[in-house]
């Protein structure tokens, strides 16, 4: 099983490499929270995020919201690419 910290590396990249949507991740460490906020189709001043997701660090099930977070990147990124 992944650690959060990998998890959270893994993030970063999938973000990083999700070239349509702009995906952006801030890390909280004084409330042990990762936040992030999906723009489909690209950021604008304009216009507020279509998506915004939270996962609380200590939380039980949080390596499986970070790996469906993940997954759900992917999958945006991959139909970008199509």
């Amino acid at each position: 099983m992944k650690t959060i910290a990998k998890l959270l590396g893994e993030l970063i990249q999938v973000a990083y490499g999700c070239k349509r949507h702009d995906v952006f991740v801030n890390y909280s460490p004084h409330v042990g929270s990762v936040s992030v906020c999906i723009y489909f189709d690209k950021w604008s001043t304009r216009k507020d995020a279509n998506e915004n997701h939270c996962v609380y660090l200590d939380e039980e099930n949080a390596a499986q919201k970070l790996k469906a977070l993940i997954g759900y990147i992917k999958h945006l990124s991959k139909e970008g690419n199509q």
